[in-house]
């Protein structure tokens, strides 16, 4: 998938409707394609033809997808459906497996990944990560700007330093995390 200048999956059909897939607008960092290309089935960047959201997650349907939910499509709305429907499972931009579920109306995105309890943290009765730990997950799906927004506001609030952001991404854990490695040349360059 990663070697590939583009795929050949190109249309989605909705009963009689055609929708034609966009192409890449540079050489994809998920599934690799070149600039110009047909994203791969399963690439995280890949947007949905329909509603323009990430199509692994945007609950859209398509006749091309397997999916038997019970009922007659002419008689229920698809946005209803939605919130029932459990997402594609895939590989984030970490490599960590990753689902989309709905949840009482509301998306949630389950990593399935080992978090040490440095990593852990309690906001307002919640368990989470912690923000350093937060930004390392999301970095591969942030562009560029919205990154640097991201680290600057936790550096400027002190919710972590340069320091620790560092010593983080160096333990071992981190090697080979694509969002380690953003952290770390972001850091470097803005320290």
């Amino acid at each position: 998938m990663t070697t590939g200048a583009s795929c050949t999956v190109g249309v989605l059909h909705e009963r009689d409707r055609e929708w034609a897939l966009p192409r890449a607008r540079s050489r994809c960092g998920d599934c690799g394609v070149a600039r110009g290309g047909l994203h791969h089935p399963g690439c995280d960047l890949q947007r949905c033809p329909r509603c323009r959201g990430q199509l692994i997650s945007c609950g859209c349907r398509f006749d091309d997808e397997v999916f038997d939910d019970g009922f007659d499509d002419d008689e229920v709305d698809d946005e209803a459906l939605i919130p029932d429907r459990v997402g594609a499972m895939y590989f984030d931009g970490n490599g960590v497996l990753t689902e989309h579920r709905w949840i009482a109306g509301q998306e949630v995105v389950i990593h399935d990944d080992d978090v040490p309890d440095s990593d852990r943290t309690v906001v307002d009765g919640i368990p989470c990560t912690t923000a350093l730990r937060t930004v390392i997950d999301i970095a591969p799906d942030l562009g560029a700007v919205e990154f640097h927004r991201v680290v600057r506001d936790c550096l400027d609030r002190r919710l972590f330093t340069v320091e620790e952001g560092l010593a983080r991404i160096a333990r071992a854990d981190m090697q080979g995390r694509r969002g380690a490695e953003l952290l770390r040349l972001h850091l470097l360059g803005s320290g």
